[in-house]
């Protein structure tokens, strides 16, 4: 870590808990910078579910056990920011009583790490959050970044009714959005007029290092026509049971959490298709490149037209062909994957044919195409980005 760097607050989901773009960018980077990164304040008020309570439970234990994680010395851990803020706060944003004491109780943690780094610069503020619009502009901070992946206003499973003020807020006051698709740098446009388009990445070697063939997927009938992430709502149910019926001799594997507010397993109740749940980040490239055919096969909507699969890298990292429904964003790979509409015979040709592109030669063309788009390389942009508005920092201060 650089001596006297400018120390990055982040708002950002739950250190290690999910392997969001927003840590993979940062896993390049607190290396080299010192980060300070602030655990996920919410995006709606919880329910009475069991899975709401179990999160409940959680936060919980850890706010109790301290608050905070104290730094983290490289050396002996895996790679982490200097200090991970377990926050102290209330999930119903955008009350005011609520927002005086979330951000007193976020400035009082978050000053407190800075005070133990001894921090001699104003710090920059990184936000995938639009509740932290409590404490922005109260740090001192030399610059403001707001890093959206997503379309709020569409998202399933967050309170858009909570957000859509929070976030107006956040634009008025944020210096730059950085986004992962086109289609958010136009809607999500601050006060500043700065916007900057980041799309996702992928962990090259992770997911080109050859693995053996999981146990569980090796005695299921094949062709393999597999799909690696959450199966939620943006998911075309009807779709993937039409591709079950067009290869009857083959196998339809799910690999990810089920999060559909729907059945998932009743939705997809064909009997060759297989929802194996979720696996570890470490093993996911096994199932990756045990697909003959790896699918994205979203419904459109507002909010898959402003999503930037992260999968997509992945698979072509793994060399496997590829077939996706036509999102904007994946437009860009258009001469190594296949994109045929949300149609049960279009997709039965495009993955058929997709079936006879499994050669070497094909899969290294795939694989040439995503080591250009790397984690790394994408921190070296965002570092840009940051150094952007440090130096407009010091030509203000200069000025004043």
């Amino acid at each position: 870590m650089a001596s006297g760097s400018r120390p990055i607050v982040v708002f950002g989901d739950d250190w290690g808990r999910h392997v969001s773009s927003m840590q993979h960018v940062f896993r390049h980077i607190v290396s080299r910078r010192p980060v300070i990164w602030v655990n996920g304040i919410g995006h709606r008020p919880p329910t009475l579910s069991g899975a709401d309570l179990r999160r409940v439970w959680e936060k919980g234990r850890r706010v109790l056990g301290g608050g905070s994680i104290e730094p983290v010395q490289q050396s002996q851990a895996d790679v982490a920011p200097w200090a991970v803020i377990e926050p102290k706060v209330l999930p119903w944003h955008g009350h005011k009583a609520v927002d005086v004491l979330n951000r007193w109780s976020l400035l009082r943690a978050i000053r407190g790490r800075l005070t133990a780094l001894d921090a001699r610069l104003a710090p920059l503020l990184v936000t995938g959050s639009p509740p932290s619009v409590c404490v922005l502009g109260r740090l001192g901070e030399a610059g403001s970044v707001y890093y959206c992946m997503d379309d709020f206003l569409h998202l399933p499973g967050v309170s858009a009714p909570m957000l859509a003020p929070l976030e107006q807020r956040l634009l008025a006051r944020i210096d730059i959005t950085v986004a992962t698709a086109h289609a958010l740098t136009l809607s999500k446009v601050p006060r500043s007029g700065r916007t900057h388009y980041l799309p996702q990445g992928v962990n090259y070697e992770h997911f080109a290092a050859p693995r053996s063939v999981p146990v569980e997927l090796r005695d299921l009938p094949r062709p393999l026509i597999g799909f690696a992430g959450g199966v939620s709502d943006c998911c075309d149910f009807p779709l993937l049971r039409a591709l079950a019926r067009a290869h009857p001799s083959g196998t339809i594997v799910l690999v990810g959490p089920l999060t559909a507010a729907v059945d998932v397993r009743r939705e997809l109740a064909e009997p060759n298709i297989r929802l194996l749940g979720s696996r570890p980040y470490a093993d996911l490239p096994a199932y990756v490149q045990a697909f003959d055919v790896a699918v994205i096969p979203y419904v459109l909507n507002d909010w898959t037209r402003a999503v930037d699969p992260l999968k997509l890298l992945e698979y072509l990292a793994a060399g496997v062909p590829v077939v996706s429904t036509p999102l904007p964003e994946v437009e860009k790979y258009r001469d190594v994957i296949t994109i045929a509409e949300a149609d049960g015979e279009a997709w039965r040709v495009a993955t058929t044919a997709a079936l006879g592109q499994s050669g070497e030669a094909a899969a290294e063309r795939r694989r040439a195409v995503a080591r250009r788009h790397t984690w790394a390389a994408r921190a070296e942009e965002f570092l840009g980005v940051l150094d952007s508005l440090e130096a407009g920092f010091a030509s203000h201060r200069d000025a004043a």
